[in-house]
């Protein structure tokens, strides 16, 4: 691989890394979370499909793929994102990042109920790794309500939410034989923000919203440099590369936003928060230990492979 091919892989690295410090910033600014997660998959979604138009790379899809799309979007962007963003309230975007991470521990065992992954034991041990260290991550207090029971719900509202996610990602992974990646990536982000701003319509209707500038730069640089920069250097890096090795992020960025989260927030770092992430961290490297080896592969893809870049 070229120096280029490792700095757009970096930069990919910290760009999701830093997308949860950049969630806390708008949320602690004044606004309201499901309104600015709406907010963000509207500007992205609709400025990636306006980009397919422009470039002549626009699909032509009948309605049923439309609701499909439609589903996907609710099951990967609406439900996690809406967790993720009410999640950050009450808990450190550190945090955040290290249960977000938990997302293909879910999707394996999915792959496996569906009968798309085959049964190994370095898959069990890296189901078990995983699920310890995020059970390590939600309790890491003494007392799960010793700040309130806020910071405890908000940690399970991720991990469940992943849950459903992964139930998108199976789903869109049988879709993207017919559709393009960006395509799908595109309206499923333009769905997913008609769901936000239901909720947000239901639940914040009355809340106070204030545009800063923190709350305006921390919008745009969800919507334009994570969801658009990043997921194209993703794919380019998987055009470039393999299938594999971009899927690489998702052991790097937990680390990143820990480390900005402590830097920029003075977000504590406990060592529950060091076992449990790197339980996660290792048991997600261990699940894809088999894929690695038959990298070579053409047709084999990461269990964390599954239109990843919407999940941060």
């Amino acid at each position: 691989m070229t120096w280029i091919t490792w700095l757009g892989y970096a930069l990919m690295c910290i760009i999701y890394g830093t997308s949860f410090l950049a969630i806390k910033l708008g949320l602690g600014d004044g606004m309201p979370p499901f309104l600015a997660a709406g907010l963000r998959f509207a500007i992205a979604g609709g400025l990636l499909c306006l980009f397919l138009g422009l470039s002549k790379r626009w699909q032509s899809l009948n309605w049923r793929t439309y609701l499909e799309l439609a589903w996907i979007g609710f099951c990967m962007t609406t439900v996690p994102f809406a967790a993720l963003y009410w999640a950050e309230q009450h808990i450190d975007s550190g945090e955040a990042a290290l249960l977000v991470a938990t997302s293909p521990l879910f999707s394996a065992i999915l792959a496996l109920l569906f009968r798309q992954l085959t049964f190994t034991w370095t898959l069990v041990v890296g189901l078990l790794l995983s699920g310890g260290g995020m059970v390590f991550v939600i309790g890491e207090t003494p007392s799960a309500f010793q700040l309130g029971s806020l910071p405890f719900y908000g940690k399970l509202a991720i991990v469940l939410s992943e849950f459903i996610h992964g139930l998108g990602a199976i789903h869109a992974k049988r879709l993207m034989n017919k559709v393009s990646p960006a395509t799908l990536n595109g309206w499923q982000m333009v769905f997913a923000s008609f769901g936000l701003f239901a909720l947000s319509l239901l639940i914040e209707k009355n809340a106070q919203v204030d545009f800063t500038p923190v709350t305006l730069l921390s919008l745009l640089h969800l919507s334009i440099v994570v969801s658009i920069v990043a997921s194209g250097l993703f794919y380019w890096l998987m055009r470039e590369t393999n299938p594999l090795f971009p899927v690489t992020w998702t052991y790097v960025s937990p680390v990143i936003a820990v480390a900005v989260g402590a830097l920029f927030l003075n977000e504590r770092v406990t060592l529950a928060h060091i076992i449990g992430g790197a339980c996660v961290l290792i048991g997600i490297i261990v699940m894809n230990l088999k894929t690695k080896q038959s990298a070579s592969d053409s047709s084999t893809t990461s269990l964390s492979n599954a239109n990843k870049p919407t999940s941060v």
